[in-house]
């Protein structure tokens, strides 16, 4: 290979990425091939690392913003591999303008999110927390408890905002419980899927309107961001439950928490946060009926094995020149700038 700059902007450690590149090549394959781990903290320390990558893997927290100015300056880069399915710590747009090929990990957590999202709905559901606090406390809970409000999946209606990859799986896994399941999504469903995931399209606001659980799975992009805001809230039923393991930004944290306190939800379960880590000052850190998770869905350890193979082996491909899997934002190929 010629001289190439691989560049990690996650906090991985270079001689991991090192190793782990070094298994999927031949001899002399990663000879002129540096790997560059990135400390900067300044978008001048940013501009100045990515002029002269090859492949950049995009930092999975999100902390390190690959925007148009940061991607015009990586005139040489032929592939962003993003390690993980969310991208919007990167400017896809710019960068399919720019000629830059954008891939994820689409899938490769995907039934761990989607396990995550059965344990929430059903632990808030249940009041899994409140009465294990209550039991640990002495608090014997066994006659009383259905005065706080538990209920059943079964016979309830679950709203599915979001059909990809991970809706899909939440909706297998919910139809054993015998939920009523529905959906709204940016496109939607053939019939054929709709029947064997026994799923009905509904508008936005009719499924917010129809459903007992709510739970989100689309991206965030300029179109989903506070897609979930008061006035949506304030059109849910009173005992409804909100999940998310997509993007914090999507639900109107402010807004969610002031129906919490007000008794307006009946619960909601949210491993993800507009601002991660979740600010000490939020309001839901002292809301009720509330479950908050660390952004840990798609972290079970056969899911980030998973990453990390689909990762490394797109890096590969890109370096011997060939076609990335997984792009998301139509460049399959490096175009001359």
């Amino acid at each position: 290979m010629p001289d190439r700059k691989l560049l990690i902007l996650s906090p991985i450690p270079e001689e991991a990425i090192r190793l782990l590149v070094g298994q999927r090549v031949g001899p002399g394959e990663l000879e002129g091939v540096s790997i560059v781990g990135y400390t900067g903290t300044s978008k001048g320390e940013l501009i100045a690392a990515v002029a002269d990558a090859d492949v950049i893997v995009g930092d999975y927290t999100g902390s390190v913003v690959l925007d148009e100015e940061a991607l015009r300056a990586a005139r040489r880069c032929i592939l962003v591999q993003q390690p993980s399915a969310g991208f919007d710590s990167i400017d896809t747009a710019a960068a399919a303008g720019l000629g830059i090929p954008v891939a994820n990990v689409g899938g490769a957590n995907t039934s761990a999110v989607a396990e995550h999202t059965l344990m929430l709905i059903l632990a808030c559901l249940k009041k899994l927390t409140l009465v294990h606090e209550k039991t640990r406390h002495g608090e014997w809970l066994q006659d009383g408890i259905a005065g706080y409000g538990v209920f059943n999946l079964w016979g309830r209606t679950l709203g599915i905002i979001g059909m990809g990859r991970i809706g899909r799986e939440v909706a297998r896994r919910a139809r054993p419980f015998g939920a009523r399941l529905v959906y709204c999504s940016r496109h939607r469903l053939d019939p054929e899927l709709e029947r064997s995931l026994d799923v009905a399209w509904r508008p936005l606001d009719d499924l917010i309107a129809r459903s007992d659980v709510i739970t989100v799975h689309t991206p965030l992009t300029p179109q989903t961001a506070n897609l979930i805001n008061a006035e949506r809230i304030a059109g849910m039923k009173p005992d409804a439950i909100i999940i998310n393991v997509s993007r914090g930004a999507i639900v109107d944290e402010a807004a969610l928490a002031r129906a919490l306190i007000e008794g307006r939800l009946g619960g909601a379960g949210l491993d993800v946060f507009a601002r991660e880590p979740l600010d000490a000052a939020s309001p839901l850190l002292g809301a009720p009926n509330v479950i908050l998770t660390p952004h840990i869905a798609g972290a079970t350890a056969e899911a980030q094995a998973q990453i990390v193979e689909v990762t490394i082996d797109n890096v590969v491909r890109a370096l011997r020149g060939q076609e990335p899997a997984n792009v998301v934002n139509g460049v399959t190929a490096r175009r001359p700038r």
